[in-house]
């Protein structure tokens, strides 16, 4: 698929990856549509255990990428929740005149003993990991298929291998492969591609708000700053040495845009930390 003049919505595009993603595809002249959390959080300070993005943030996104010569705008949005999926969805087609890729971004992380892991964090990381990629899918599928569209759902690779302390996480990306194939093959008949891509260690707040803070991680590499331990990880895991970044998602979502031929993947981007 060309990527110029298509109209493509990112979920989670406040920051991070999927601010990345949104500016890359921007980039190469597409219509972008930024949508994240923001005021829709019950209380942006308290509502989850790491800063989730805020309405600045997400309008933010939106500036910089009309600053910069693109068409964008930004619309807030619970992944987790059916009507604002389907409100999303009806905005951006209404403004941009159809949908032609779908970037499932959104996800949030819990990391803990399973033993004693909250059931409401279970649910919650499945609500947003997984229900979300269905909801804005089952919204976007009717106008994506008018043309034959792209999903890309943002799995992880802790959707390939499991980790200890990260079963919920672990569980909600494997689902999301799962998904994904599901869906490239249910959606084939359409021309709908469906793929995954699956980071690493990437230097977003996931890891520097929650997962280096980990006193366990901490010291077991004998550091006592968050950049320090990320650093520390960086070394240990990754055999091409470096952290992995939004840029290299974004790359990888534009690749699976424009492979007209491939469906039903789920491309790591690890720098060698996971092999498969």
């Amino acid at each position: 698929m060309r990527i110029d003049g298509k109209t493509v919505v990112v979920t989670g595009a406040a920051r991070g990856i999927g601010r990345g993603i949104a500016e890359a595809f921007a980039t190469e002249g597409a219509t972008v549509v930024v949508a994240d959390l923001g005021s829709l959080a019950v209380n942006p300070s308290a509502d989850w255990h790491y800063s989730l993005s805020a309405k600045n943030e997400l309008e933010a996104a939106a500036s910089e990428i009309n600053k910069r010569g693109g068409t964008c705008m930004a619309i807030e949005v619970d992944v987790s929740d059916r009507a604002s999926c389907q409100n999303l969805v009806e905005r951006s087609v209404e403004a941009y005149g159809g949908l032609d890729i779908l970037v499932n971004n959104a996800g949030i992380i819990q990391t803990g003993p399973i033993v004693d892991f909250a059931e409401s964090d279970w649910d919650r990381l499945f609500a947003v990991n997984v229900k979300g990629i269905f909801l804005m899918s089952q919204a976007a599928i009717p106008h994506l298929a008018k043309n034959g569209g792209v999903i890309i759902n943002i799995a992880s690779v802790a959707g390939k291998r499991g980790f200890a302390h990260m079963g919920a996480y672990c569980a909600s990306k494997f689902a999301a492969i799962g998904l994904t194939q599901s869906m490239a093959a249910e959606l084939a008949e359409f021309s709908i591609r469906v793929n995954a891509i699956c980071p690493g260690n990437v230097d977003t707040s996931m890891w520097f708000d929650h997962l280096s803070k980990s006193k366990q991680r901490q010291q077991e590499y004998g550091t006592d700053t968050i950049e320090d331990t990320f650093a520390a990880v960086i070394q240990d895991r990754v055999p091409l040495g470096r952290e992995q970044r939004p840029g290299d998602m974004a790359e990888a979502a534009l690749y699976l845009t424009r492979a007209n031929n491939v469906t039903g993947i789920s491309l790591t981007v690890a720098g060698g930390f996971v092999m498969n």
